[in-house]
């Protein structure tokens, strides 16, 4: 009687080099799956900069002057945020009309400079599904950083100086906690020429980290 021929099937030895070769692939793929993720969310950390400094342009250009806006040099409080919200839209931070003249900040003739969106926004209270508009929101960049650096040309030279314009502050990374400022080689002592500077501290790994509006 014929014994039976084995069946098919892997040996160990080939199933240790798949295995080899799937811990490879995922060596190499998850850091440039990670590095394309940071480089999308920095693009859009930067065009969201950008949209709020058009804005601030916009007021300047309809008002005369840039509008007073975060405390000692940042975004980073709940009222931080309705007072930017409402100074560059015109409107609450839900959306809804502002009653009577109080908080315009002023934007006396509630001119829509820009358009807020719910992503712009983190809720406290929702982290993980949006804003419910109570108040508590808070500002935030692409990577989820709630503390934004903000300094505007307050002596209309055309020049954005650190101490003249408002102090440079630190920003911490959402998720680090590590806290990052601009340095004299970004912003030196003499000034930026520019109107509006906005920074965060993006992947908030480090001061390489940092997401400058001008540069």
């Amino acid at each position: 009687m014929r014994s039976k021929p084995p069946a098919p099937g892997f040996t160990v030895v080939e199933l240790l080099a798949v295995i080899g070769v799937i811990a490879l692939l995922c060596g190499i793929l998850v850091p440039t799956l990670g590095a394309a993720r940071s480089a999308a969310l920095r693009a859009k950390t930067r065009m969201q900069f950008a949209q709020w400094t058009a804005a601030l342009e916009q007021y300047r250009q309809e008002y005369g002057y840039y509008p007073a806006v975060g405390t000692a040099g940042r975004l980073a409080t709940a009222a931080d945020t309705v007072k930017f919200v409402r100074t560059l839209s015109g409107r609450n931070v839900d959306g809804s009309a502002i009653a009577g003249t109080a908080d315009l900040n002023g934007n006396a003739k509630r001119i829509a400079f820009l358009a807020f969106t719910v992503g712009d926004f983190f809720d406290p209270d929702h982290p993980d599904s949006g804003a419910d508009y109570d108040g508590d929101e808070l500002l935030q960049d692409a990577f989820g950083n709630t503390e934004i650096g903000l300094l505007v040309d307050g002596t209309g030279d055309g020049l954005v100086r650190p101490g003249d314009d408002g102090p440079v502050a630190a920003v911490a990374g959402a998720q680090s906690h590590i806290s990052v400022a601009p340095q004299a080689a970004d912003l030196p002592a003499a000034g930026v020429r520019a109107g509006v500077l906005i920074y965060s501290a993006g992947r908030g790994h480090g001061q390489a980290d940092m997401i400058l509006s001008w540069k």
